[in-house]
């Protein structure tokens, strides 16, 4: 009999054991994906003929205007990054902006197919998931009154006025 209560007392720690390692080897699991590198964009999309050199050179021209310290300035306070990025000054959290924001040429899914675009946002950890995904929002607002859409309706700006692809 006793011997019988010794084996249910190590079978129900067995059990046990087993519960917390599973647990654990779950929440380890979803701390490694928090800290791992994460990159959050806005795709503008392109039209198709669009060379890749037209492709780059754009990219370019947004990146340089997006770098702008007024425009910088001007997200940091919108979001609070200061706070979010825990950064002791306005100058430094636009440094800190400025470092992460990213402009690359890539492609886009759409339900016509995969289209060529422009990737515009921040990187992070996937702790920083929501900063990230408000400074890119954000950030697109800036990129739409540049080529020449209201970002409150996304219509043109200037219909007959609008700027010809590439030069703002």
């Amino acid at each position: 009999m006793m011997r019988m209560q010794r084996r249910m007392l190590w079978a129900v720690l067995a059990i046990f054991g087993l519960v917390v390692l599973f647990f654990g080897a779950k929440y380890a699991k979803k701390e490694y994906r928090l800290r791992q590198p994460d990159r959050i964009w806005v795709p503008i999309t392109l039209r198709q003929d669009l060379s890749m050199e037209d492709q780059k050179k754009l990219a370019e021209q947004i990146e340089e205007k997006l770098r702008a310290n007024e425009i910088l300035k001007a997200i940091v306070m919108d979001v609070g990054l200061q706070a979010k990025f825990k950064q002791s000054s306005e100058d430094a959290a636009m440094e800190e902006l400025d470092r992460r924001l990213f402009v690359d040429v890539g492609s886009a899914d759409t339900p016509n197919g995969s289209v060529p675009s422009i990737n515009i946002g921040v990187s992070g950890t996937g702790r920083e998931k929501k900063i990230l995904e408000e400074t890119s929002m954000r950030i697109i607002r800036d990129v739409w009154r540049m080529i020449g859409i209201d970002p409150e309706t996304g219509q043109p700006i200037n219909p007959g006025n609008a700027p010809p692809a590439g030069e703002f």
